[in-house]
């Protein structure tokens, strides 16, 4: 079996999080990806590593020891070109030629600013995809404004939603809109080649971030549209189910998810802990009054869950058809068995790192092949090959590119900031 984007070149200019993540998801898929980065700007998460490294050692080379870089950028080669060189803008016009998409999570007009914006990538090749990943989108008021972690959280309303009654608005975590957007990335960059197969006409894809966010709290911004009414934190509640939140298990801070959606679950819930006096109990009896007393349901839950442990507790519930989940923290993720059965985590050896367990990817194709197929590179690891063997550059201007710092061997900075043309 072949990977289903066989023959297909991407070059990917993705930084940090939501553009290297859909760069590898195309790479795990066939793809030919490249990563570009400069050696006066690699990519900021190869030293943005919060002491994720092995041994929490960053060794003498950290840029190529970062989990975070490891994690993200894997099915790919790596080419150090700088493009604020004319010669750098000129080779990635080359690879442009030859290639089929250029994905990118700039902030707005930092390509336009090397003159390697949408037209002048069409020039090059008609037919090439740009799938632009920015904060705000490419056009609007704000579309100069930037994002980092939380504020796309802030500014899309996902806060204003999260954490508890009268408390602080609180961030999701992981930055959901990080990891939103490149699985909607891979769905649009596939979009894309099919719209050229049919009409042979390239497209630039503008996907904004921040709409991206909005869309997941569509009902929210709905509630507002249709009744005028401003949606509040509701912890673990939920607006219509009832019971349902987490309650405490066996064993320190250990504890089971549960939503209780219509009646009949609730009676069924009822018989798995035992309690099926509570049935026909009329504080109880819809989901109306269950949401109104789900403060004394609690006790009554935990008075069960509180003597098993959270698989235990969600097996038995999930066994009469009661919607449940332990929650997990990463060591029971990296040994779950039903994760481990599925083949969900890849098995990497990183020149720099050793070997480590990486997740994969959340979905498999029935007649083609899916996988990691190589570790992240090194940086700029294949700029001679990509170079050479690809544009077919004679070897003495690749040497006479590196000694102009055109092309580089290994970052030139160690930044603790973020430069600001990067940030997207």
């Amino acid at each position: 079996m072949t990977h289903p984007l066989a023959h297909v070149r991407v070059l990917d200019l993705g930084m940090f999080m939501a553009g290297p993540l859909a760069g590898r998801f195309l790479g795990e898929m066939g793809a030919e990806v490249i990563k570009v980065e400069a050696g006066s700007r690699p990519d900021p998460l190869r030293f943005q590593a919060r002491d994720i490294y092995p041994g929490g050692n960053p060794g003498e080379r950290p840029w190529n020891r970062s989990g975070m870089i490891n994690e993200r950028n894997r099915s790919k080669l790596g080419l150090s070109l700088d493009l604020k060189f004319p010669e750098g803008r000129a080779i990635f016009l080359d690879l442009v030629r030859i290639s089929d998409v250029v994905l990118e999570n700039f902030r707005t007009g930092v390509l336009d600013s090397y003159d390697l914006g949408y037209d002048s990538l069409r020039r090059a090749n008609p037919s090439i995809i740009q799938v632009s990943l920015t904060s705000q989108g490419a056009f609007g008021p704000e579309a100069a404004f930037g994002s980092a972690g939380a504020t796309l959280e802030y500014m899309s309303g996902l806060m204003s939603i999260t954490g508890y009654p009268g408390d602080w608005p609180d961030f999701s975590g992981p930055n959901l809109p990080d990891f939103l957007t490149p699985y909607s990335a891979v769905g649009l960059t596939m979009a894309a080649l099919l719209y050229r197969r049919r009409t042979g006409k390239g497209v630039w894809i503008d996907l904004a971030q921040r709409e991206l966010a909005v869309a997941a709290i569509g009902d929210v911004v709905m509630d507002y549209s249709m009744n005028e009414r401003v949606q509040q934190p509701a912890a673990n509640r939920h607006p219509r189910y009832a019971p349902h939140g987490v309650f405490r298990c066996a064993g320190e801070d250990r504890w089971v998810a549960l939503a209780v959606r219509d009646d009949d679950e609730w009676r069924r819930l009822c018989a798995v802990i035992g309690r099926q006096d509570l049935g026909g109990d009329p504080r109880f009896s819809t989901a109306e009054a269950r949401h109104q007393d789900q403060e004394d349901l609690t006790p009554i839950i935990e008075g069960w869950t509180s003597l098993r442990s959270p698989t235990a507790a969600m097996e038995a519930m999930q066994v009469q058809g009661i919607p449940a989940g332990a929650v997990l923290k990463a060591a029971d993720l990296y040994g779950d068995p039903h994760l481990r059965a599925r083949g969900f985590y890849d098995t990497v050896n990183d020149p720099d790192g050793g070997t480590f367990r990486y997740p994969g990817r959340p979905w498999r194709f029935s007649r083609s092949v899916v996988d990691n197929r190589s570790p992240t590179p090194l940086f700029g690891e294949h700029t001679r090959h990509v170079c050479q063997d690809i544009l077919g550059m004679p070897e003495a201007r690749v040497t006479s590119l590196v000694e102009q710092r055109v092309l580089a061997r290994e970052p030139s900075v160690i930044y603790q900031s973020v430069p600001k043309d990067e940030r997207t």
